[in-house]
């Protein structure tokens, strides 16, 4: 009889196997599992893991199995804490109906609005009143929250937040991504229990839902929605019933895109600097682009389609560092995925951090190349070989 197919292991310590490492430095913990194999089992303390690390396996994950594979267990949940029945976490019928409501105010012509708004907030962002002409070094990750917090307040409210205001509200939203790592953890401990991090959460929860509802509360009284996003989402509605968003539906939707707007925005930013401060051929390249297509004038709307190669080096510096780097799912039933069994229950997390530098999928992936996103050599691709959220 032949023996049975087991998932092979990154390997760990006993008991709590490579949680200590995976809490320290998530991705190297990830990159180092993927040697064992495109399918892993990771040892995370009480959850063990299936990781996947080849887009074949992401594809089966979340499009061609995708009902079978929901957003559950403690990585999710405390993501659920934050952004409530969101978009980004809901499923089934709360977010088909979710989507159906928002989907059409999100059109071309109507987000198109926001490129003033959006650039009036970058001028604003953007006056370093402390930065002479000496050409000192300036620590841009330092500046980029408040950048990023200053664009999607005027995206999302059509007003910028002071920048005590803003730093206060990026720590909060800080906080609340480090406590994702401490809910691997304490997930099986009852709430009732005083464990460390809860209440530090829930009051940075709390402020994040004060200055979110207060805004919200003030538009609904004021006349008209407004052009901004969250007037889109106040004038959402579903076209089978005619109903618009709840106050709690807007809430969690609006902190999912202040979330999505400022987080994961900020983190791309500041990866794309710091590589085009190690690739300066990238970077004069990137600036003859933006000459070319703007000759010194403000940037508007229309121009994005023309700055082609500044997609590709922004796709590129998503590539390398995904803000998504891992899409943890739960089996709803038994299942296989490259050859070995996926009881129900397990919990399995497509690796978009390793699927992005898979030698299979990209060519010297190690390597910041921008024109690997040119449609010549993009044509063919695996399309899900690219993920980054």
């Amino acid at each position: 009889m032949a023996a049975p197919v087991t998932v092979p292991s990154a390997g760990g310590l006993p008991l709590v196997g490579a949680l200590p490492r995976f809490l320290h430095d998530p991705l190297e913990t990830l990159r180092r599992a993927r040697e064992a194999g495109d399918v892993c089992r990771l040892s995370l303390g009480f959850i063990e893991t299936v990781t996947l690390h080849h887009a074949d396996h992401v594809d089966h994950v979340l499009r061609a199995h995708h009902r079978n594979y929901v957003k559950g267990g403690p990585f999710w949940a405390a993501i659920r804490d934050l952004l409530g029945e969101g978009l980004p976490v809901s499923e089934g019928e709360t977010w088909r109906l979710h989507r159906r409501m928002m989907q059409p105010q999100f059109h071309r012509q109507r987000l198109a609005g926001l490129g003033t708004l959006i650039v009036e907030a970058l001028d604003e962002a953007l006056e370093w009143h402390d930065v002479d002409d000496t050409w000192r070094t300036v620590d841009v990750g330092a500046r980029m929250p408040h950048l990023t917090m200053n664009v999607a307040s005027a995206a999302l409210f059509g007003q910028r937040t002071s920048p005590r205001r803003a730093r206060v509200v990026a720590e909060e939203l800080d906080y609340t991504q480090h406590h994702t790592f401490r809910a691997i953890v304490t997930h099986r401990v009852p709430r009732w229990v005083p464990m460390p991090g809860r209440r530090r959460f829930q009051q940075a929860l709390g402020t994040i839902h004060e200055e979110v509802g207060h805004i919200i509360e003030q538009r609904r009284q004021a006349a008209g929605s407004g052009d901004d996003l969250l007037g889109l989402l106040i004038d959402a509605t579903d076209e089978e019933s005619g109903q618009g968003l709840t106050d709690a539906q807007l809430l969690d939707e609006t902190v999912s895109l202040f979330l999505a707007g400022y987080e994961t925005t900020s983190t791309a930013l500041q990866w794309c600097l710091s590589l085009l401060g190690q690739h300066p051929e990238v970077w004069g390249r990137l600036r003859e682009e933006c000459d070319a297509v703007l000759w010194g004038r403000e940037p508007r709307a229309e121009d994005l389609r023309a700055l082609r190669y500044a997609r590709q080096v922004v796709q590129e510096a998503l590539r390398l560092f995904p803000p998504a780097w891992w899409l943890p799912r739960t089996a709803v039933e038994d299942d296989e995925i490259g050859g070995y069994p996926i009881p129900a229950g397990t919990t399995v997390a497509p690796v978009m951090f390793t699927v992005h530098r898979h030698p299979a999928l990209w060519t010297d992936p190690e390597r910041f190349d921008p024109e690997r996103f040119d449609p010549a050599r993009s044509a063919g691709r695996h399309p899900l070989a690219w993920c980054p959220f």
